[in-house]
């Protein structure tokens, strides 16, 4: 069983906080940049490859903040989240399309919000708290609304990815549907 000590709610919303404001900074000027149309074209190495990489080291960065007590392995591991997510935020909202950039804007808006709430948890402030989760669920929600208008679902506006079109087989047989006209009387 593990023994958590009660400082463990403080460290986990600093720890949130610090890496979901990272990714909505470097998100949002990647956005600015994108939206304003400058030709500005940096890509991170290797940028399909290290979303992942980059989301385990934070959780074993969290792992580790939370299971020791170390105040330097808490820096250490909120250094770490900060780098990172400096790192992801950039990486994903620079290979959003740009169609799919309000989206991507209105999630960032909702990350922002879960960040702020995050760290009213930290600082035992209950106005940032009330603040930050309205602001974060009124852009998840926005978020949602906007995919299902777009048909298409968050996961593929922020990752990129489409569903492949059905192939047609041109020798298939063809199907026949009557058609109806219609009038307003």
């Amino acid at each position: 069983m593990i023994d958590l000590h009660p400082s463990t709610l403080h460290q986990v919303a600093s720890y949130f906080g610090t890496f979901i404001g990272g990714m909505t900074f470097t998100g949002s000027i990647a956005a600015f940049i994108k939206l304003a149309g400058m030709k500005f074209n940096f890509d991170l190495p290797a940028k399909g490859l290290i979303n992942k990489p980059l989301v385990l080291s934070n959780i074993i960065g969290i792992c580790a903040m939370i299971l020791t007590q170390s105040p330097t392995i808490g820096l250490i591991a909120l250094v770490n989240a900060a780098i990172t997510s400096f790192m992801l935020g950039w990486n994903i909202t620079n290979s959003i399309g740009s169609a799919d950039m309000p989206v991507a804007i209105t999630v960032l808006n909702s990350y922002s919000g879960w960040a702020l709430c995050a760290e009213g948890f930290m600082l035992n402030n209950p106005m940032l708290t009330i603040v930050g989760s309205l602001i974060g669920s009124s852009g998840a929600i926005l978020s949602y609304i906007m995919c299902k208008a777009m048909n298409r679902s968050l996961y593929n506006v922020i990752f990129g990815t489409w569903v492949a079109p059905k192939k047609i087989d041109p020798n298939a047989p063809k199907e026949k549907k009557e058609h109806v006209e219609t009038n307003p009387d």
